[in-house]
């Protein structure tokens, strides 16, 4: 943590800390639900959920806005304001779009008769990992949304750069957390 956010006494920033405690706890929630499904992926009657098209999309969709949201917050370091509101509003779209992908992914998956109230472990574990995972999304869209609202109001001051590095980290670990979910489920079809 030497590249971390330091507070004036040269110490790790609280909320910096708090923020990576976050994480951890998400990750471990995250690998223990990916524990049972490899542990009940080999149980009788497993049923594997092809990955709707829309997934590559979405995944293009988070991709894109951790660059967004890193080129957003660097025009505030470099004092260009404009640059920092738009980073920020197409870090916003991208994760709206990515939100409304995942909806349409589970509409493709019940035209095709995957349903979570199928006793089908495999497709309850993809609708609960992936809604897990919305719902994380929906906590990072409302965090950058804070931050997209007081960058539009001209509230957001140089001073505050620490908290949207803070901020970006959370950002940044749903994307990762996104690209784990969809390497591990597409590895688990293969296999």
């Amino acid at each position: 943590m030497a590249t971390g956010v330091k507070s004036g006494s040269g110490r790790l920033d609280p909320r910096e800390l708090m923020m990576w405690l976050y994480l951890a706890t998400t990750g471990m929630l995250f690998m223990g639900f990916s524990s049972a499904y490899l542990v009940q992926r080999f149980a009788e009657g497993w049923v594997a959920v092809p990955l709707p098209a829309v997934t590559w999309i979405n995944t293009a969709f988070l991709l894109v806005s951790s660059y967004t949201y890193e080129w957003g917050r660097r025009g505030l370091i470099l004092g260009d304001y404009r640059r920092f509101q738009v980073g920020l509003m197409l870090t916003v779209l991208m994760g709206v779009l990515f939100l409304m992908g995942q909806v349409i992914g589970w509409q493709m998956l019940v035209r095709q008769g995957y349903f979570l109230a199928s006793n089908q472990k495999g497709v309850s574990y993809f609708y609960v990992l992936t809604f897990l995972h919305g719902l994380h999304l929906i906590a990072g869209l409302m965090v950058v949304g804070y931050w997209t609202v007081r960058a539009l109001l001209y509230k957001v001051r140089y001073e505050e750069v620490r908290r949207l590095r803070i901020a970006g980290l959370f950002w940044h670990a749903l994307d990762a957390l996104w690209v784990y979910l969809f390497v591990f489920l597409q590895v688990n079809q293969i296999f």
